[in-house]
């Protein structure tokens, strides 16, 4: 990979947090279970890595969050909650620092977060909702924030509220940026207005 072997690549900040970034998407996209884990545990390091060059910067803290989060999703027991917990604090962290940060993701991810892990490890719909409805003020269509809420939405039994994301999700803009999520969005939201019975 290009980045891991820049020159100096783990004194600069710019090289690690990308490095860290660029492991979560090819970790989202690899076949096997074993590749997820090995690529987020590389992104988690890299995120580590910016984070300790500048802590008070919020890409460090976003991207070893979200491969934290990915690397809790892949792995149970012990392992698992660790890096649940620790994703948590890193996102918290990204709020902090700067909310609106890609999309609003940390508060996308917090979101997350708080409405798929179980009540056992911290895990509350109503916190979820409000990080959802939060992101979605501060980028209302960002696709991947609105398919989220939709599926909190459905799993809350608010079929209303479901349907009504799901239907912006499809008329969002494609964006130059986020092509690849809002074309795969829309067609996750079309599949879930189909279960619905809106289609």
């Amino acid at each position: 990979m290009v980045l891991s072997g820049a020159r100096g690549g783990d004194e600069r900040y710019e090289v690690q947090w990308r490095l860290a970034r660029a492991l979560f998407f090819l970790g989202q996209e690899a076949d096997s279970s074993g590749a997820k884990r090995q690529l987020h545990a590389a992104g988690i390091s890299a995120g580590e890595r910016a984070v300790g060059l500048s802590p008070e910067r919020v890409e460090g803290h976003f991207w070893v969050g979200v491969n934290l989060a990915m690397f809790a999703e892949s792995n149970g027991g012990i392992r698992g909650a660790r890096a649940l917990f620790w994703a948590r604090s890193e996102l918290k962290l990204a709020v902090k620092v700067d909310e609106s940060y890609h999309g609003a993701g940390p508060l996308r991810v917090l979101g997350r977060i708080e409405h798929k892990a179980p009540k056992l490890l911290g895990g509350n719909r109503k916190r979820s909702r409000q990080c959802f409805d939060r992101a979605l003020q501060i980028a209302p269509q960002n696709t991947v924030t609105l398919l989220y809420a939709a599926e909190l939405a459905i799993d809350d039994g608010d079929r209303d509220r479901a349907i009504s994301l799901l239907e912006q999700t499809i008329q969002s803009p494609v964006g130059l940026e986020w092509e690849f999520e809002n074309r795969r969005d829309r067609e996750l939201a079309r599949a879930l207005l189909e279960k619905l019975g809106r289609v």
